[in-house]
């Protein structure tokens, strides 16, 4: 089985080389009976995003996206819907399932969500951050939230900037670094699937505190401050929570830049 799975890996690897997307998607429906991994039927639904296949695209992304919620992969599986709900806005199954994952054990029992192999585990997940949304207001957040892809080294936010969206890692991962008066850089923390960060310049109303660049390829969940706004507005607990949550973390953070003081 072992050498079924390489070859067809080969194969798979072959056809995306040479832009052959059907011959891609057949292999990977073969490699899927062998590993049941949600990341195939991802890749899946790229391939068919290339054929212009917007259904089958919009068909695997939900598919991934629910085997992602039975694993408790919660910020995954969100990613998932909101790619799926990007190609078709009214898709019911996709809107139902996001809704649904309020309801996730791992987010009622605020428990961690599963690690990928080789990954460490998130220091702060956004799992209690959904845990104290209302169910209305977590289908409001979720809603409201935008996906992205970025490539390896590339800059989501930049100290000193301005803007003040918020995001979630759905997978890769980024660090966070921040330039001391000597000049130094400082690392101040990796942040992996699953962890929140952007929320300080939205509530204190200042420029970004932290540069923060992606470490691989990275899918980020994204709530605009406008958006962010309007929420609050209708729903003002949520800026509480956020608030409580951007506490836990700052704390981090000063104990980090306390330390790295200390040793130069």
């Amino acid at each position: 089985m072992s050498n079924d799975k390489t070859k067809l890996i080969e194969n798979i690897q072959g056809f995306l080389g040479k832009g052959k997307w059907k011959e891609a998607v057949s292999d990977m429906e073969k490699l899927f009976a062998l590993n049941p991994d949600p990341i195939i039927r991802v890749r899946m639904g790229d391939a068919y995003q290339k054929l212009n296949s917007k259904p089958e695209a919009t068909r695997e992304y939900v598919y991934a996206a629910d085997l992602y919620a039975e694993k408790g992969a919660i910020v995954k599986a969100l990613a998932q819907y909101k790619l799926a709900l990007r190609i078709d806005p009214n898709h019911k199954r996709a809107q139902d399932r996001m809704s649904a994952l309020h309801s996730n054990k791992v987010i009622t029992e605020k428990k961690a969500e599963p690690v990928e192999d080789g990954k460490q585990k998130p220091a702060n997940s956004a799992i209690p951050l959904f845990a104290g949304f209302t169910q209305g207001e977590f289908e409001e957040f979720t809603k409201l939230m935008m996906v992205h892809e970025h490539p390896k080294g590339d800059v989501i936010v930049r100290e000193g900037d301005k803007g003040k969206s918020v995001y979630i890692i759905a997978a890769g991962s980024v660090k966070v670094y921040t330039t001391m008066l000597s000049g130094e850089t400082v690392e101040l923390a990796k942040l992996w699937p699953s962890e929140f960060f952007g929320e300080i310049a939205f509530l204190s109303g200042k420029p970004r505190t932290a540069t923060v660049e992606t470490i691989e390829d990275t899918t980020i969940l994204e709530l605009t401050e406008d958006n962010l706004k309007e929420l609050v507005a209708k729903h003002p607990r949520v800026r509480d929570v956020l608030q409580k949550f951007s506490e836990m973390r700052l704390k981090g953070t000063i104990e980090t830049v306390i330390s790295k003081s200390v040793e130069s």
